[in-house]
Formats: C-alpha cells, sequence, structure tokens
C-alpha cells in the first residue's frame, strides 16, 4: 500500500467533527506535565494556564474573575506547549475547540470569515497549536477574526514559537499588519516557556535510516497493516494536496515506510514534508525509514532562515518516531 496513491477528501462537516486534541496527546493532563526544575518558566506557565482555565466565562459555574482573555504560549520546540494547551482544554467546560493553525486557516477559508465568526463565538474557549502568520491573507483572516470572536466573549489559548509581537517577520512585509499584530497581541497574556527540547536530540545523536534492502525486510516481515513509499514519489503526492489532507492519508494504518530520505532542494517540498512529520508525529504512528542521515534533510540555510524551528522541530519529532 502506497500513500502516494492516496487522494483523501475533505469536507467542512469532516473537518468539524475532528477539532480535538489528535490521538499522541490525549493524556497530556496538568498532572502529567513534568516541568524541568531548570527552568522555572516551565512550572509558572502550567500554574497560570490552569488558572486561566478556572477563571470561568460568565454563566458556568461561577461569575468570571478578573484575568487575560488571551494566553499565548511562546517557546522553542519540545519544551511541552502542546502538552499544557491539550491539558487546559481537557480541564475546560464546553462548548470548546481545538485545532492547529493550518485547520484554522483552512476551516476559515472554506466558511468565511462571516460564517467562521458566527459559529465559533458560540463556544466558551478555542485553543491553537502553532499560531503562525506565514503570508499576508492568513495574517488580515486570522487577525481580524480573533478580534471579531474575542470581542464577543470567546476565550484563546494558542502556542507558537513567535513572540505575538513578531509574528510574520522574515515571511512576509509584516510592516502592513504591525497594527492589526500589535492589537492582536494585547489582548493575550504571553507566558514564554524556556527550556530545552524534552527529546534531547541533537544531530550527533539522531538514529540512522536503515539501507534500503533492511528496510524492504522489516516491510516483509512486518505484520502490521502499512505504507511503502518512496520519498521522491511521496514529496510529489505531497505537492498535489493540501497540507490540510495530510492527517487523512494514514487512516487505518499502523505502521508507515518511507525508502530513500535524501535533501530536500525546494524549501516548498521542505514546509510540506514538515506538516507530513507533525501529522505522522500527532498521531502516533510509528515510522521506518531508509536513507540518507536526517541531518542531511534539511539544506543549512533552510536551518537557519525564518523557519528554522519548524524544521528543528521536524528533525526531533523525525529522530523520536525512528527512535
Amino acid at each position: 500500500m502506497r500513500l502516494a496513491d492516496r487522494h483523501p477528501e475533505v469536507d467542512l462537516e469532516r473537518l468539524l467533527q475532528g477539532f480535538a486534541p489528535p490521538p499522541r496527546f490525549l493524556g497530556a493532563t496538568f498532572q502529567a506535565y513534568r516541568p524541568d526544575p531548570r527552568y522555572p518558566s516551565q512550572a509558572l506557565a502550567k500554574e497560570r494556564l490552569r488558572s486561566w482555565v478556572r477563571d470561568r466565562p460568565r454563566g458556568l459555574l461561577r461569575p468570571r474573575m478578573p484575568g487575560p482573555q488571551g494566553i499565548y504560549l511562546d517557546g522553542g520546540f519540545g519544551v511541552g506547549k502542546t502538552h499544557l494547551l491539550v491539558a487546559a482544554y481537557l480541564e475546560a467546560p464546553g462548548p470548546k475547540a481545538f485545532l492547529t493553525f493550518e485547520e484554522f486557516t483552512y476551516t476559515l477559508g472554506l466558511m468565511g470569515l462571516e460564517e467562521g465568526v458566527r459559529r465559533f463565538a458560540g463556544l466558551h474557549y478555542l485553543f491553537l497549536d502553532e499560531f503562525e502568520l506565514d503570508d499576508p491573507g492568513n495574517a488580515q483572516m486570522a487577525t481580524r477574526f480573533l478580534a471579531l470572536t474575542m470581542d464577543r466573549g470567546l476565550r484563546v489559548a494558542t502556542t507558537s514559537n513567535t513572540p505575538p509581537g513578531a509574528l510574520g517577520e522574515g515571511r512576509f512585509n509584516a510592516e502592513q499588519f504591525r497594527h492589526q499584530i500589535q492589537s492582536l497581541a494585547r489582548r493575550f497574556a504571553v507566558e514564554r516557556i524556556e527550556g530545552e527540547d524534552f527529546r534531547r536530540r541533537d544531530p550527533g545523536r539522531y538514529p540512522r535510516p536503515l539501507t534500503d534492502r533492511a528496510l524492504l525486510e522489516a516491510h516483509r516481515q512486518d505484520p502490521r497493516k502499512k505504507s511503502l513509499d518512496a520519498f521522491p514519489e511521496l514529496l510529489a503526492h505531497l505537492r498535489g494536496l493540501h497540507p490540510i489532507r495530510y492527517r487523512y492519508l494514514f487512516q487505518g494504518l499502523e505502521a508507515v515506510y518511507l525508502m530513500g530520505l535524501e535533501p530536500i532542494p525546494d524549501q516548498n517540498d521542505a514546509l510540506r514534508f514538515v506538516h507530513f512529520v507533525d501529522q505522522l508525529y500527532n498521531l502516533g504512528l510509528p515510522l521506518v525509514a531508509s536513507g540518507e542521515p536526517l541531518e542531511r534533510l534539511f539544506p543549512e540555510g533552510y536551518r537557519h532562515g525564518a523557519f528554522a524551528k519548524k524544521y528543528g522541530r521536524a528533525l526531533s519529532r523525525l529522530a523520536e518516531l525512528l527512535g
């Protein structure tokens, strides 16, 4: 079975039914979060986010307490931001929704801004993972949507690798939207989370992919329901799919095999593969791969550019999946 032969369709109703944390994080409670004592900001962010959830909106268990309407968890990859966001979702009273930023922008594009505001403004809480402004269209739509819904009482918690005042920098002419971005930033209390990648990955300790021969033998002996794709063919297939569809590629599978990892010379292909890795990781599926070492996947220039943190997160997650 090849992922490259799958062409999943995604409609609005299918998206709306899936606004909950991904399988990997279903056990991510506040109790299960273990702050690193070397970085006090982790424990502080945990307590402040938990207090924010317990500060319930009017009409729920108790009158609303004074506090911020939005919480913005800012920090590098691997410090537990998504874990904390899911913990807040699990503890928050409904109605509520949990989305990745990719799902958020795609859904608004399908609904239209007016219908999106109408639907989401009926929630008490909205949780957005990996908030980022990568292009002018997303910047305008996201800032307008959040202004309108938060004015109606929607409480929003989000994670990001970028401080709110710096959203969009290095990716488009963010100065055009500086007023909207700064206005958005003022709606959130920012919790900066310091720390190291909990996966403790560095290039010297990345697991090495298999040889092609070893991969094919492992695939032959694996009794699970699995896919097998050549890496260049997978990248070509991803070009024809919107990233929102990537998670549906894995439906019904128990393992994923990729043969022939190699450097990705085109940045658009590299970013698509980052989305692919994120979905695979969130679903908790095992990955078996052959080819070149992980540190060669993304050219050096990419790993020090505007999307450096995305590539770092992808490599860390790949290392865990292969390890």
